[in-house]
């Protein structure tokens, strides 16, 4: 506080003067006059206020946190970051895998994946996706789940992709209402993304609209499924390589896939294609009756 004061004062007293015994005195007299003497049990006073509300937390703990990066605590991040990495890998003229790598030093560890947006491939048209682009966006978001089921323990659930597969219901849900681009190939639209409000459907048409979203996500999850169980000696060969090495570049991932006998997706890749077996989204309907309004919120 007096060095405060003191900087208060510098441009009219001159530096020689507040040096000298006499202005340091009369500057510390001053803090103690307007009651501005900051002590250590007023430092106190303000932690122990702070500390019930979890506004400080002790910055060692945070520096160095307490976990033990074992091959168990690095497993399930392993196989969320080689799930990503072989189905973008395995997608015909979709994203470049540049990295997978696991890190130890962020708080309780994670697995890491860069994946770079390959422009040269007609991905998009004009300022549009494409439809075959979006499919397979569509089928890359269910890359860690499916990779999580087929490695998992029975019964561990993998939490780690959860914001992937709200990113799978709101891609369906835009290309059913928004491009119309449904199982059924309807030409009919029901939002824009600069309109005011949806076109009204009523229940009824809302209900088979929320149909054809989910059919387009089951889709989707049954492709991502019968690639990753089509090249499971591959996934199983990247998670054993990234919990010894901890890093693989995109030239790794490929030395895998032709070791294993990996097998690729061809063009033209469509969804249309696939056998509809089993359903994945039944969340979506619920009693027979369901509102597409939610869906549109995430779409948007």
């Amino acid at each position: 506080m007096a060095l405060a004061l003191q900087m208060t004062f510098s441009g009219t007293v001159p530096e020689w003067m507040r040096k000298t015994k006499i202005a340091k005195r009369i500057s510390r007299m001053l803090v103690d006059h307007l009651g501005l003497t900051l002590t250590r049990e007023d430092l106190q006073n303000v932690v122990d206020l702070m500390e019930p509300y979890g506004q400080i937390s002790n910055g060692i703990e945070l520096l160095n946190p307490p976990l033990n990066w074992t091959r168990e605590t690095k497993f399930p991040h392993a196989v969320w970051a080689a799930g990503r990495g072989l189905i973008a890998l395995l997608l015909p003229n979709f994203d470049v895998v540049d990295n997978l790598w696991l890190e130890p030093c962020s708080w309780q560890g994670i697995g890491c994946t860069k994946i770079t947006k390959d422009k040269t491939e007609g991905s998009m048209s004009g300022n549009a996706e494409s439809r075959s682009f979006l499919e397979k966006k569509l089928v890359f978001c269910f890359g860690s789940y499916i990779a999580a089921k087929l490695l998992l323990p029975f019964g561990e659930e993998n939490f780690l992709s959860a914001s992937e597969l709200m990113q799978a219901q709101e891609i369906a849900t835009r290309m059913v209402l928004q491009y119309g681009w449904g199982p059924d190939d309807s030409p009919a639209i029901y939002y824009s993304s600069n309109a005011v409000a949806a076109m009204s459907m009523g229940n009824n048409y809302e209900y088979e609209m929320a149909t054809k979203v989910e059919k387009m996500y089951d889709l989707a999850y049954c492709k991502a499924k019968e690639m990753l169980q089509k090249n499971r000696g591959v996934l199983e060969k990247i998670v054993e390589e990234l919990l010894e090495f901890e890093i693989l570049t995109g030239k790794d991932l490929e030395r895998i896939m032709d070791a294993n006998g990996g097998t690729r997706e061809k063009e033209p890749f469509s969804l249309l294609k696939v056998d509809y077996m089993e359903p994945f989204s039944s969340s979506f309907l619920e009693n027979g009756n369901a509102s597409v309004t939610p869906l549109l919120n995430a779409a948007t």
